[in-house]
């Protein structure tokens, strides 16, 4: 039999999805790796899916979705992001994953390069080397909060690079980047001639800080946005995302489409109607609790001696594992099987990230409350070990 193809072989499957399959073999396992929202969807999308189920058309779309959606993410832009745009500037995803798979078909041939965060989201990595398009790391610093260290991002920019990516707040870092550094990202774009690819995914979760868009002053349609329902109104499952961005970039976004997925799923789109347009309380009751799981977080983290990160965004936390010998794969391989507790590798998150574990803050106080202590004890056991035996090496040589 002939080969599979190379840009499905040559990437790896996530290192998430690894441990959550192992831990299927622990029934009391503790669940902190999963950016899984444990809300559920508001109710007003639930009775807007019912009756779309019932009595509205559910039988294909557009391309680029209902169009009465699309005029939702209008005013939910303008509201919002202050961007002022219209419903041709805008395509509905299946999901956001979808809509950065697009973008990159749109923007990359195989062989040019896309600047993307390192650490960044492995799914963006395994999307730009599908497309045979040539990923490059750019640091974001944790002595700045994890914003991009620009010198060394503009250093990185060749001939062949033709779109820098960025995402704020992030996922795994939950750094909120300033206005400043945003504004500087979409200069360089314009020095180098750039596409810059802004992924929004949490902008409505935000703890300090303010999320701004780099679209609201891009006046040449070098910006595409990336925004979803899934994180801000916990509908993962219904797989709504959308991209905005200029006519000509939609345009060619649309024509993609057809052979990709047709449409997204018509009565998840009447639900994500409901969720733009209808009361948003529910959003800043989650993002409450978020922040309050945070703030727990930390405190935990503190009093059990792990050095963190402290996210002003999005529900991730990173905590510092380096004082072990392991990589972060094998360091949440034995910690699942020694503790059962699940966490998700750094290494997920590309090789700067190797040094860190991430926790979800999509997990209940409950289980933040047992696994964060968990995770300090082994860590501190398996340190002390590490220091020991090299310790006992060092003598045994210098006898």
């Amino acid at each position: 039999m002939k080969a599979l193809a190379t840009s499905v072989t040559g990437i790896d499957r996530s290192p998430i999805r690894f441990i959550l399959d192992r831990a299927a073999a622990y029934p009391d396992a503790v669940h902190l790796e999963i950016g899984q929202p444990d809300f559920g969807p508001p109710a007003h999308v639930l009775e807007a899916a019912v009756r779309a189920t019932l009595n509205e058309y559910t039988g294909y779309t557009a391309n680029s979705g209902l169009l009465a959606l699309r005029e939702a993410i209008v005013t939910k832009l303008a509201r919002e992001n202050n961007m002022h745009v219209t419903p041709d500037n805008i395509m509905v995803t299946v999901g956001a994953m979808q809509a950065v798979y697009s973008t990159m078909k749109v923007f990359l041939n195989p062989g040019d390069e896309i600047l993307l965060p390192d650490p960044g989201y492995g799914n963006f990595t395994m999307a730009a080397r599908l497309g045979y398009a040539v990923p490059r790391f750019y640091p974001t610093v944790p002595s700045r909060g994890f914003e991009p260290d620009l010198t060394a991002l503009e250093a990185l920019i060749t001939d062949k690079t033709r779109v820098l990516f960025i995402s704020s707040p992030s996922n795994p870092t939950g750094a909120v980047y300033s206005e400043e550094t945003v504004r500087a990202c979409l200069d360089l774009c314009r020095r180098h001639d750039l596409y810059l690819v802004s992924d929004e995914t949490y902008d409505r979760l935000v703890f300090e800080g303010q999320h701004v868009s780099p679209a609201q002053w891009d006046d040449e349609g070098r910006v595409v946005s990336i925004f979803t329902t899934s994180k801000t109104y916990a509908m993962t499952g219904w797989r709504v995302g959308y991209a905005v961005g200029s006519d000509d970039v939609i345009a060619a976004m649309v024509k993609i489409q057809e052979p990709m997925t047709s449409c997204v799923n018509t009565v998840a789109q009447h639900g994500a109607i409901a969720a733009l347009l209808g009361p948003q309380d529910c959003v800043e009751t989650m993002r409450a609790e978020y922040r309050r799981r945070r703030d727990l977080a930390v405190e935990l983290a503190l009093e059990n001696e792990l050095s963190v990160s402290y996210p002003h965004g999005a529900f991730y936390m990173l905590v510092d594992i380096s004082s072990q010998p392991k990589g972060s794969l094998p360091f949440c391989c034995d910690l699942l099987d020694a503790e059962h507790l699940a966490v998700a590798p750094g290494v997920s998150f590309g090789e700067r990230c190797d040094g860190y574990v991430r926790i979800s803050l999509c997990a209940n106080a409950e289980s933040l409350q047992s696994g964060i202590p968990r995770l300090a004890d082994y860590l501190h056991r398996v340190s002390d070990a590490a220091r020991g035996a090299s310790a006992h090496c060092s003598a045994v040589a210098a006898g």
